[in-house]
């Protein structure tokens, strides 16, 4: 079997990491798998190139660019794959325009939020395209519900979780040594919440609580919480460390993981830390609903709130054993249902039916 992955660009995110180690554990078992980009390649896209799976990138220009629908048709001639599988909005729309009016191939198109930010334009294209996927896959089961009631038929609608790969090592300490560092990670947009995290270390350093706060990525919002770190008075408690190529270690090392989001679908960044052995504090999202539960395997808390936030980050600091026993639910956990390995049998799987279906 042969499989394209498009993606826009190889930024440094989850539906992007997910489409690289699907790639190389589709190649473990055997798959022909290439990633293909439509806007940029991203920093990512050097990491994949040496080991034969980027297809290169088209150029699409931004916003409309009718012109690339033109270039995928070709592109994806030319690559001749079984299974082209897409993943977010702008690859779903272009990739199912292109693949009009019939194509030799199957299309699946991977949903992985709750793309509440879309307006009139985006959900009528939407709406009229919806047919035009052999399937669709929702992270999560709130995001197969949201698109569900968007008017995706529930006959080429279903979950499969995220996954990643583990790796594999001995959990690090935790809170072993002070201050206790606590750190979050994302693209620094509203919607992750880190204005309400910055509120919570002003809480936790009014408390006298030892903890150094640090928040992974970059994005539109950072001069918008530059501002709030100095104006809540938290520049000694709480840093932005930027974009960071050792993303990963840095969950893997932090004391306690925090996810302050409002909206998400499931995201690989609470994966990573369940993976890590990581005790996490993360709010009450549709999408986290059945991943994680709370005082089981993480804190779970009210979206929005700062002292709520405050508080869950404040008991597991304070509690070392009870954040320890949270971690090792979390990590098991994680090994059993949150694998690379078993998101990828799932596509695979998926495309076997689809492809076996198909019309002689």
């Amino acid at each position: 079997m042969k499989v394209l992955q498009i993606i826009e660009a190889l930024t440094r995110g989850g539906a992007e990491r997910l489409v690289i180690e699907l790639s190389r554990e589709y190649v473990k078992r055997g798959v022909d798998a290439q990633v293909l980009c439509l806007s940029a390649p991203g920093p990512w896209a050097a990491d994949i190139e040496g080991d034969g799976l980027y297809a290169g990138c088209l150029g699409k220009r931004p916003g409309i660019d009718l012109g690339i629908i033109g270039k995928l048709k070709n592109r994806i001639a030319e690559l001749a794959p079984d299974v082209v599988h897409t993943h977010l909005f702008t690859s779903n729309l272009w990739v199912r325009l292109a693949s009009l009016p019939r194509r030799n191939w199957r299309l699946v198109s991977t949903l992985h939020d709750l793309d509440t930010w879309r307006g009139p334009v985006h959900t009528f294209a939407d709406w009229v395209l919806k047919d035009v996927a052999d399937f669709y896959v929702g992270v999560s089961g709130a995001v197969r519900d949201y698109y569900a009631e968007c008017g995706v038929s529930a006959k080429k609608l279903a979950v499969i979780p995220n996954g990643i790969y583990s790796n594999g090592e001995t959990p690090a300490p935790i809170l072993d040594s002070k201050p206790a560092v606590v750190r979050a990670c994302g693209r620094l947009v509203a919607k992750k919440g880190f204005l309400v995290l910055i509120n919570a270390a002003a809480l936790l350093k009014a408390e006298g609580v030892d903890v150094s706060i640090e928040i992974v990525g970059d994005g539109p919002q950072r001069p918008e919480l530059e501002a709030a770190i100095r104006a809540r008075g938290v520049e000694s408690h709480l840093r932005l460390l930027g974009a960071r190529d050792d993303a990963r270690r840095l969950i893997a090392e932090t004391d306690v993981f925090v996810l302050p989001s409002f909206i998400e679908g499931l995201p690989l960044v609470i994966l990573e830390a369940f993976h890590a052995g990581r005790p996490v504090v993360t709010t009450d999202l549709p999408g986290l609903r059945g991943v994680v539960t709370h005082g089981e395997d993480a804190i779970v808390v009210r979206p929005g709130d700062a002292e709520a936030l405050a508080r869950g980050i404040r008991m597991l600091v304070e509690n070392p054993d009870v954040a320890r026993a949270l971690a090792r639910v979390a990590r098991a956990k994680a090994k059993q249902e949150f694998s690379i390995e078993r998101t990828a049998a799932s596509y695979l799987q998926l495309y076997n039916q689809l492809t076996e279906a198909r019309p002689a």
